[in-house]
């Protein structure tokens, strides 16, 4: 009897939750699959695999660009179109801002007043302003020469490299520890590899399911020694990195800057740009914060660390299976530059075609493509109703395989961003979903896409890029995307990559670099 009086007291407040929700307004709730009472149709929801595949498919079931789940007194919505995508976070944007709070990453980890994982409150609005302010479109040129130098180390890694998962996720933690503090690789190894571990420990915690406590909150209360709280001594590790990478990191970056041994960074700049009829202390807390968040990055590709990397293995991924598009590439490419030169940032207007690559690699496999926010009060949209606290997920990639929006979506197509001439198309919707939406849009989108523009444009210029061998002597076959475990992230299956020179000349430039 005991036991089900604790069930009732667990139980009971769930469907009083569920009640007030379906008594609060008249409207329908969104479609989606059939509820039960209690547990509603969250068992219904995907846990495999690429989970916004699943979605998208569920769309299509239902005919609806709303699909809807709940249960347990939680509500999610998933949403699978442009327009309605434009109409929540952009022209709603007040009330769809927000983020749903997790207990590991939020509460055990601290992530809480991280502008990636921080509510929409005014603590969130001045880190935003602060890096809205630092890193403006207009002033991506004063990062070109950190951008070039990293380039052409990323050059020197790719032909020696027996893991390319591996050695890009250093050379973009070794690019942001330049970007955002101003660092170089050689100073900092053992912040770099603090970093790597940040970012490591938050794609594990985001991972759905990961951890029992973020959906039983009351489990942060058990002891470390407690059998199956073995979470507490995680989150504890990884809130010591998070702390290094935070407190540390910014207090010396700061004392360069103070001494005149820092070049320009985000941190450098936003120190800079202080206010000094302001609290000055108070401005610090909030540039370090938002620095860390810069680095870490929003889960979107902009500004951020992982990001980057997983960006170009998808690009490898696209060359290695469209090698026509690579041959493309390297035509427009040798038609620009001289043999055995390298591509600069003043080259950018006469290569379209490689700006249209690093789009479609946006658009054909989104890094996030499942990216959360937080109603804040009810809403009625297109006559159904959407409680306030309900989680709702913009589906990117089903966004960027709309048909009506790319024709073709599942053919890897750069062209498609070209009209007749060649030159890139302003009528034709760009990949710029790939940044978020509304207010939360990543504010390093700018760097983002130089980076990603130098570095495609660099790479192909030097190399073509192939399969690695087997013994045989036969290329490797890549296996299939649905084989990973369920992520909110997209990240390719490891795969082996040779980096051919293009020619002699490629190869001579290539050892310039490595003497330098």
């Amino acid at each position: 009897m005991a036991l089900f009086g604790i069930i009732a007291l667990l139980v009971f407040p769930l469907l009083f939750t569920l009640y007030l929700h379906r008594t609060k307004s008249s409207h329908p709730l969104p479609p989606g699959p059939k509820k039960l009472p209690l547990v509603g149709n969250l068992f219904k929801l995907p846990y495999k695999g690429q989970l916004w595949l699943e979605y998208s498919e569920m769309c299509q079931k239902y005919s609806s660009d709303i699909i809807h789940f709940s249960g347990f007194g939680k509500s999610i919505l998933i949403v699978n179109s442009t327009k309605v995508a434009s109409d929540l976070f952009e022209r709603r944007s007040s009330i769809y801002s927000s983020r749903p709070q997790t207990v590991m990453i939020g509460e055990l980890m601290g992530f809480r007043d991280n502008l990636t994982f921080r509510v929409y409150d005014e603590g969130w609005k001045i880190q935003r302003k602060l890096m809205n302010k630092a890193l403006q479109p207009n002033d991506v040129s004063r990062f070109h020469s950190k951008l070039l130098f990293s380039t052409h180390d990323l050059l020197r890694v790719l032909a020696k490299s027996n893991d390319i998962t591996k050695d890009l996720h250093s050379w973009t933690a070794v690019l942001m520890m330049d970007l955002v503090y101003g660092f170089h690789a050689e100073e900092t190894d053992s912040f770099v590899t603090n970093a790597m571990r940040v970012a490591d420990s938050i794609f594990i915690a985001s991972t759905p399911g990961a951890f029992y406590v973020d959906g039983f909150p009351f489990l942060k209360y058990l002891p470390e020694w407690f059998p199956g709280a073995n979470f507490r001594c995680k989150a504890k590790e990884w809130n010591n990195s998070r702390v290094i990478m935070t407190e540390t990191v910014f207090d010396v970056a700061k004392e360069r800057i103070r001494s005149g041994n820092a070049t320009s960074s985000f941190v450098s700049i936003a120190l800079e740009q202080m206010d000094l009829t302001r609290d000055m202390a108070e401005q610090e807390r909030n540039i370090k914060l938002a620095s860390a968040s810069a680095y870490g990055g929003e889960p979107t590709v902009a500004f951020a660390n992982d990001c980057t990397s997983v960006v170009l293995e998808h690009f490898f991924a696209a060359m290695y299976m469209n090698p026509d598009v690579q041959s493309k590439a390297q035509t427009e490419l040798d038609r620009v530059l001289g043999p055995g030169d390298l591509p600069s940032f003043s080259d950018e207007p006469l290569l379209p075609y490689i700006t249209a690559i690093v789009w479609e690699t946006l658009r054909f496999n989104p890094v996030a493509p499942l990216v959360p926010r937080l109603v804040t009060q009810d809403d009625v949209y297109e006559g159904y109703f959407i409680p306030k606290d309900t989680i709702v997920f913009a589906n990117v990639w089903s966004i960027f395989h709309d048909e009506e929006e790319f024709p073709n979506p599942s053919q890897f197509d750069p062209s498609r961003f070209l009209d007749a001439n060649g030159k890139l198309n302003p009528r034709v919707k760009d990949s710029t979903a790939a940044f978020g939406f509304g207010r939360r849009i990543c504010p390093g989108r700018p760097i983002a896409l130089a980076s990603l523009f130098i570095a495609v444009a660099s790479i192909l210029t030097c190399y073509t890029i192939e399969p690695r061998l087997e013994e045989d002597g036969k290329p490797v076959k890549r296996r299939g995307d649905r084989s990973l475990p369920p992520s909110i992230f997209n990240r390719p299956p490891p795969f082996r990559y040779q980096f051919v020179p293009r020619s002699k000349k490629v190869e001579e430039t290539l050892k310039r670099l490595s003497d330098c």
